[in-house]
């Protein structure tokens, strides 16, 4: 099950990449159970029983993903290989939940509204995964406002919920989600964790 967890998170994030090349910068760090990233302004406390993803598994879990798409998407999900940096990726291999950060770069002054739309557009196409893919609003997490939007899918009879959460900074695309089979109090209880 926590393998299937993997792929649906690749599967989103190959979905979500727009088109060019990311600049070099600061990839953060982890400091014990704490992972900081100053380009993006984030910090996230890792939970108690959490493992945090090496750059090995973020690798696996980027190429897991492909394996769900169609012809076209994977060339897709190939393209977006250049176009997006994942920074940091952690879960409780206990209960599956499991949180990752990424960066898009835009080579268009798009908002993240629209940007958002096309992650929402994208999940519904998806002709592996039935989602259902709410409206999208926003919320405050760590003192910002971004952009989210929740997909809910049944699989073999487990309630698969992930939220996305979007916010922009300069042209670059700051996108979080949350994965988890345990309701949407456990996507709130990871979101506490950013800080």
């Amino acid at each position: 099950m926590k393998k299937i967890l993997f792929v649906f998170i690749l599967l989103v994030f190959a979905l979500s990449m727009a088109a060019a090349q990311i600049n070099e910068f600061s990839l953060g760090e982890w400091n014990d159970n704490i992972y900081t990233n100053d380009f993006l302004g984030i910090k996230f406390q890792l939970p108690e029983d959490w493992k945090r993803f090496s750059d090995e598994d973020l690798a696996q879990v980027m190429n897991l993903g492909t394996e769900l798409l169609n012809d076209d998407q994977k060339k897709l999900a190939e393209l977006s290989k250049i176009n997006s940096v994942s920074y940091m990726g952690a879960n409780n291999p206990a209960t599956g939940d499991s949180i990752m950060v990424s960066s898009v770069k835009s080579i268009f002054d798009l908002t993240a509204e629209y940007f958002m739309n096309g992650v929402k557009t994208q999940l519904q196409a998806l002709e592996s995964i039935d989602y259902e893919v709410s409206e999208i609003s926003k919320e405050e997490l760590a003192g910002r406002e971004y952009y989210v939007l929740t997909a809910k899918s049944e699989i073999s009879g487990i309630n698969l919920i992930q939220k996305f959460y979007v916010y922009k900074i300069d042209k670059y695309f700051l996108e979080i989600v949350a994965t988890t089979l345990r309701g949407e109090d456990a996507i709130t209880e990871m979101m506490n964790a950013f800080e």
